[in-house]
């Protein structure tokens, strides 16, 4: 079962003996089916909870009514780390798994103790909670400053297409229509392509 562990970067310095250690700490593995709730919005973040099967996205509600995809994470991946030992430590989103997986919980005080026996652990952990950091605050920068051409055209660059205007309405966090508009313009200007790939920036 450490096999799953060794996967994550925040255990990359661990030993067996290591691991096995955090084992005999209160644990839960569970597994989960395609489209199954892991986070609800309000749940309180007391265990450290590893992706380690799968993939799950993130949504939260917008004021329009509708619900914005945060991100979607593919496993090996930390869920809500942020969270984990904040004197809030409510969830603002939800969390649900896309495919089938499996999520390993580590009750949050017991992994405390065991970063603090193995500095290398909590070394990691705090690159990992700064990265995290850094993603979110390029995610709110992006709502909050650019228009919605320019975020359609960063999610160009950063997925190589779009292969599918619904899918990337919701994780932009805009109606359909809306986004198919500006890519209607964008294709009339030369500025965009379709291909075999999907809609991708002329080069």
């Amino acid at each position: 079962m450490t096999k799953e562990l060794l996967q994550f970067p925040l255990f990359f310095s661990c030993t067996e003996a290591m691991l096995q250690e955090l084992l005999a700490l209160p644990y839960l593995r569970k597994e989960y089916k395609a489209g199954e709730m892991v986070v609800r919005v309000g749940d309180t973040c007391d265990w450290l909870m590893l992706l380690a099967e799968g993939a799950v996205e993130s949504r939260m509600g917008a004021q329009s009514g509708k619900e914005v995809v945060i991100e979607r994470m593919q496993a090996p991946m930390i869920l809500a780390p942020a969270f984990l030992f904040a004197k809030n430590n409510t969830i603002p989103v939800e969390v649900s798994m896309t495919t089938d997986g499996v999520v390993w919980y580590i009750h949050r005080e017991a992994f405390f103790r065991f970063m603090t026996a193995h500095p290398e652990v909590l070394k990691q952990f705090l690159e990992i909670l700064s990265d995290r950091s850094h993603f979110l605050s390029n995610k709110v920068r992006s709502f909050a400053v650019k228009s919605l051409r320019d975020r359609m055209l960063d999610y160009i660059r950063q997925h190589g297409a779009i292969t599918n205007v619904a899918e990337a309405a919701e994780m932009l966090g805009v109606a359909r229509p809306s986004l198919s508009r500006i890519i209607a313009d964008l294709l009339d200007e030369g500025v965009l392509e379709r291909t075999e790939k999907g809609i991708v920036i002329r080069k």
